[in-house]
């Protein structure tokens, strides 16, 4: 029986103590017209949810709370449930599409049920439709979460063959290469630690209610090779850039002055093996960096969370996340639990924000035949 591991539960623990936490993904998927019936998208999801078993599962408590919540088949699965259909208000353009999703990311899922849903939304311009696709952070991370994308679209890539596993020798450990181990494991965690001190006052933390809003921007990704190249950094460095470029003008617009040590984001990082990419539960692990909102010029910003990201990896900080994880789970459920639970209850001042990415499909896609447009994610 498998059961919710610590990372995993943390995401039902946020949401137990904080009546404002709503910790679900998802993505919003635009297609060409016409919209199909939702029964047809209800018996399309009926024909392949086989294909991933826990999309069957719903979370069972442990009857005397001594062990974490299991995943159980759900005995009275309704597929009306979890597949509906919603009307975009008029006139259905940007505006209205993000009051929608905003609308629509915001409202808790029943735990008695498994921990996913599809909204068709109809009526967008153009005669285009919608897939709201959410699932419980509980459920999956980023990347497996995209095991719905399986059951509702079809690509136009050939199923790919992992290659054969070459023979290896099974690896040594000799002792300098635990000691090692241990040693970068520890300065990662000394790291990780140090990261959590609270931040400079920036006026940008504080309560949250349950309300939500959402925006998008799109970029043409192809247009930053020839500055990723010239500069030596990753498409991640730019993107974070411009998150810390972003709200360097949100502060002086509220006239405040950027300060180094006023915003800092935590940074997902796969912690998944090759070719687990559709196995469920939680294989993410995390950095935390400071943001340059205080740098005005953009190369410079660029640069700098480059040099930020790169050290923050030299000191092994995913690997202690990962450690950290793993001797969480060695700990009794009640003990997790209770400390999550505390830890939750507190205003947190170490975060500002998220920066993530999942990698798109690499194929195009379509849905009852219809070609996927667009697709718009969305995190808690």
């Amino acid at each position: 029986m498998d059961r919710l591991s610590p990372l995993s539960y943390a995401f039902l623990a946020a949401e137990d103590v904080d009546p404002a936490a709503c910790l679900v993904i998802g993505s919003m998927a635009v297609l060409d017209g016409p919209a199909p019936p939702v029964e047809a998208v209800r018996d399309l999801v009926a024909s392949r949810l086989d294909s991933v078993p826990r999309y069957r599962q719903r979370l069972v408590p442990d009857r005397f709370g001594l062990r974490a919540p299991a995943w159980q088949d759900a005995p009275d699965l309704d597929l009306a449930e979890h597949v509906q259909a919603v009307g975009v208000p008029a006139p259905g353009g940007r505006r209205e599409v993000a009051a929608l999703m905003a609308d629509m990311m915001a409202r808790r899922m029943d735990r008695s049920r498994p921990l996913w849903d599809l909204t068709v939304c109809q009526g967008l311009p153009d005669g285009r439709w919608g897939v709201l696709m959410r699932v419980h952070h509980a459920l999956a991370d980023g990347i497996s979460g995209t095991g719905l994308y399986r059951v509702v679209f079809d690509s136009e890539a050939a199923p790919e063959e992992p290659p054969p596993a070459a023979p290896r020798a099974a690896p040594g450990v000799s002792p300098q290469g635990l000691l090692r181990t241990a040693t970068a494991t520890a300065r990662g965690a000394i790291a990780l630690g140090g990261a959590m001190w609270p931040l400079s006052r920036s006026g940008l933390l504080g309560p949250l209610d349950g309300a939500r809003n959402y925006a998008w921007v799109e970029v043409d990704i192809s247009s930053s090779a020839p500055v990723r190249h010239h500069l030596g950094v990753s498409l991640n460095d730019l993107v974070l850039a411009a998150v810390a470029g972003g709200l360097r003008e949100l502060l002086l617009e509220r006239g405040r002055q950027p300060n180094p040590h006023a915003l800092r984001s935590l940074l997902p990082v796969s912690s998944r093996a090759p070719g687990t990419s559709g196995s469920p539960d939680n294989q993410v692990t995390l950095m935390l960096s400071m943001l340059p909102v205080e740098v005005a010029d953009p190369v410079e910003r660029v640069m700098t969370v480059h040099e930020r990201v790169l050290a923050l990896r030299r000191a092994h900080e995913p690997e202690a996340g990962v450690v950290m994880q793993n001797l969480a789970g060695l700990v009794p459920f009640p003990l997790v639990r209770l400390a999550l639970r505390t830890t939750f209850r507190y205003h947190q001042q170490q975060i500002s924000t998220v920066t993530t990415n999942v990698p798109g499909p690499r194929s195009p896609l379509t849905c009852l035949g219809r070609p996927v447009r667009q697709l718009l994610p969305v995190v808690p």
